[in-house]
């Protein structure tokens, strides 16, 4: 892929149904144009659906990510609200629990940032929007 990826997080307004004004929190993989990057779908849903605050859910998967990378366990199959993160020391995928696909492959080091600039963009009481430049792999 040519181009640089970031990873952006953001809050955005939306109006549900019945007509009640929400605040939704997303993290997404773009390209340089600003596309969404399909191969990463998962992973951004898994993180936006499981991860609800940095203290509890957040805090959580950030400790098996912490667990697996200093070798103290060599896998974890971190069971959420909707998906499966299987988290190995190589490569992490994705199970949804509804339907949703099975697959979403990407690297450790990709997770782990993806996860912890989550983690934090939840933690900012303004939620403001991120972007960071993304691994390749």
């Amino acid at each position: 892929m040519n181009g640089q990826l970031i990873l952006q997080t953001q809050k955005r307004h939306l109006t549900a149904l019945g007509g009640e004004e929400v605040w939704s929190r997303t993290i997404s993989v773009l390209d340089s144009k600003k596309a969404f990057v399909n191969r990463f779908q998962f992973m951004c849903a898994a993180i936006s659906a499981d991860i609800q605050n940095p203290e509890g859910s957040g805090a959580c998967v950030l400790e098996w990510i912490r667990k697996v990378e200093s070798g103290e366990i060599d896998f974890a199959d971190v069971d959420g609200n909707a998906w499966v993160m299987n988290i190995a020391r190589e490569k992490v995928w994705f199970e949804g629990l509804y339907s949703q696909g099975e697959g979403g492959e990407v690297t450790f080091k990709q997770f782990k940032m993806a996860v912890d600039t989550y983690v934090k963009f939840l933690a900012d009481p303004e939620s403001k929007a991120v972007e960071i430049p993304f691994p390749e792999s």
